[in-house]
């Protein structure tokens, strides 16, 4: 692979990866940091340092879900447990020497100490994966699902939120109420983020137009693969990779970055299961990965892999389709340990293709560390921990990137492959266009200097042999006269009489076969004529011409190898048809041409005859081709056989009409 296509990709990685760290550093100024369930403001003006993350220790009150009320002034205030970090899970903490359960319900409390500038507030709750209420002085500004203490009372719900405050100084008391019966881990994932209402909703912009962008790119990439897996369903990778490229969409949607997105077109009470289906595609989509890689390189991505990467993901989708949702989160700990060793797997896979020096593996090979390392962090935050700043989408960006590369090189190649073959094409079109006329022109060379052979044999057949017998004939009618009139002639004498007779007849016949002279005089039609009464007389089989011809005599400059062709059907009806009659029929047809039709009443066309293949056929087959015309044998109806030939004809006149 060319050096210069690698550094161009890398430094598209990197210019991405910075572009999305300085559009992630736009998010907020983190000041202040709760302590002991207060933070203090003081100072902090929302206009001019912009949103802040309500970050550090809130009051914990665990398995309880307490109203606003009983915090109120004199009342009795409810036992603490302790103070939880946020962003932060309460199953990291140890109540009475054991750890909490992730599962559970709890109760939440910040008291807000603002400056003292009055500023309309709002509050921005990012993709928190769980029921909740929050209410601030006692109001209710936001709620997601229903609480419950049971899965049965629960109904979890993702939410994307941003809470208005109304305006005015003083403290602001947040109770935040959390039931969590479906998730691994119980708490908030992402900041609280406090605020003006425009700059919240400026503070995500960013990442939300990462995460269009993304999302958008992805499915352009997914249309366009499917479709040409349609056009040609031969190659299974462009399947593959749009339906990982779908699926990357669906993950990429229900991500916190761009999980606006899904509350676009997913009403809110299908959000649970969108967590549930991107879940699921966070364990698919290596063994649907591997299939496309394999579909590239079936050598490397061995068949026995798949097998094992199928098996994983099958059995996570039955977890998902038989048991609680509760039960597919308690064993994601256990499929993150093998997506690390699928990684490890598919990375020595595609290091083993780049040895052996296979196209695109080295782009395949970076964009899919960039996109490997971005997910497992993703997925090890979301199950172990907290996760900040969104990294997968850095990851799909940079695979789709390699991918696009592979795409370029590889329609490059195709397109020069298609240049050079066509040009080779048109290269062995124009030699092969050159030596089709070449022998052509040498075929009707042989044939005009056979014909020219003919005619001289028959010539000197006519001058001499001929000559010769006549005369021998001659001389022994002489003789035979001359001793008429003595002793009785002898028998042999007069066979020897009959036989010069005959063989004079024959070299006649023969001569006019070679090369009849009336070819030169007046055309085909007397050459035909003699040549049906010569078969005629010599078979004994009764033959028959009708012509209609145009001309008065016909000028066709193909009326040699039409009468060589009734020459050849004649003989072949004569000695295999069995025929009792022969019909030759000669005709100008409309389009300008001849037309010959040799029909017979004999036996027909069968198979393994000589006339059914033999060499007659094909030799009258390429004089109709030689001329530029048609040539066809079929059964005659009612049995029999039709020899046809048509051939063009470029001197026709109109025949006279009677005056």
């Amino acid at each position: 692979m060319p050096r210069s296509v690698v550094a161009v990709f890398l430094c598209a990685a990197l210019l991405l990866i910075l572009l999305s760290s300085v559009g992630c550093s736009r998010q907020d100024a983190r000041v202040p940091v709760a302590e002991r369930g207060v933070i203090d403001l003081t100072g902090w003006d929302p206009a001019r340092d912009g949103p802040v993350a309500l970050d550090g220790q809130w009051e914990y009150y665990w398995d309880q879900l307490l109203a606003p009320d009983v915090f109120r002034a004199g009342a009795d205030p409810p036992a603490m447990t302790g103070y939880l970090d946020f962003p932060g899970f309460w199953n990291d903490h140890v109540l009475d020497g054991r750890p909490l359960p992730g599962r559970g319900q709890a109760t939440f409390r910040l008291r807000v100490l603002p400056g003292s500038a009055a500023h309309k507030l709002g509050l921005r709750l990012l993709s928190l994966c769980a029921a909740y209420r929050l209410w601030v002085n006692g109001q209710l500004v936001a709620t997601a699902g229903v609480v419950g203490q049971s899965v049965e009372a629960e109904t979890a719900e993702r939410s994307l939120v941003l809470a208005r405050l109304s305006g005015g100084e003083g403290p602001l008391d947040l109770v935040l109420q959390i039931s969590n019966h479906y998730f691994r881990h119980g708490g908030v994932h992402y900041q609280l983020l406090l605020g003006e209402p425009d700059q919240l909703e400026q503070s995500n912009v960013w990442r939300w137009c990462w995460g269009m962008f993304f999302s958008g790119g992805l499915l352009v990439m997914s249309v366009y693969h499917l479709v040409l897996y349609f056009l040609r369903k031969k190659d299974l990778s462009t399947l593959y990779f749009g339906i990982y490229c779908l699926a990357l969409v669906i993950l990429n949607t229900s991500l916190a970055s761009s999980y606006f997105l899904v509350n676009l077109f997913i009403p809110s009470k299908y959000t649970l299961l969108m967590s549930n289906v991107s879940l699921a595609l966070y364990v698919v989509l290596p063994s649907l990965l591997y299939r496309f890689y394999r579909s590239l390189y079936p050598d490397v991505f061995v068949l026995a892999i798949k097998h094992v990467f199928d098996a994983r993901s099958f059995s996570f989708l039955a977890i998902m389709l038989f048991l609680p949702s509760s039960y597919a989160y308690s064993v994601l700990s256990f499929y993150a340990v093998t997506s690390l060793l699928i990684n490890v797997c598919c990375l020595v896979l595609l290091v083993l293709c780049f040895r052996r020096r296979y196209d695109d593996a080295l782009l395949f090979l970076f964009g899919y560390v960039i996109l490997a390392a971005t997910a497992l962090c993703e997925l090890y935050n979301n199950i172990f921990g907290t996760s900040p700043e969104p990294l997968l989408p850095l990851g799909l960006g940079a695979f789709v990137l390699a991918q696009a590369f592979v795409l370029a090189r590889r329609f490059t190649r195709a397109f020069t492959d298609v240049e050079s073959m066509s040009q080779a094409m048109e290269a062995s079109n124009v030699a092969l266009r050159a030596e089709m006329e070449e022998r052509n022109r040498l075929e009707r060379e042989i044939i005009n200097v056979s014909e020219e052979e003919r005619r001289r044999m028959g010539h000197e057949l006519h001058d001499g042999l001929c000559q010769q017998l006549t005369g021998a004939r001659l001389r022994c009618s002489v003789l035979e006269r001359d001793i008429s009139s003595g002793p009785r002639l002898a028998p042999g004498f007069l066979q020897l009489s009959a036989l010069l007779n005959e063989a004079v007849d024959h070299a006649y016949d023969l001569s006019r076969g070679l090369w009849p002279a009336e070819h030169e005089q007046m055309g085909v039609k007397p050459s035909l004529e003699a040549m049906v009464q010569r078969f005629q007389t010599s078979s004994g089989i009764p033959s028959e011409l009708r012509q209609h011809l145009g001309c008065e005599t016909c000028a066709s400059s193909h009326l040699t190898q039409v009468f060589r062709i009734a020459q050849e059907a004649i003989a072949n009806a004569v000695k295999h048809s069995r025929a009792t009659s022969i019909s030759v029929e000669l005709s100008c047809t409309e389009a300008g041409g001849i037309s010959l039709a040799v029909i017979d009443n004999g036996t027909g066309i069968q198979p393994g005859s000589p006339a059914s293949g033999g060499l007659g056929l094909r030799i009258m087959a390429y004089r109709a081709r030689v001329v530029g015309g048609d040539f066809a044998v079929s059964d005659t109806p009612g049995g029999g056989a039709t020899v046809t030939c048509t051939a063009p004809c470029r001197n026709a006149k109109p025949r006279p009409e009677a005056g």
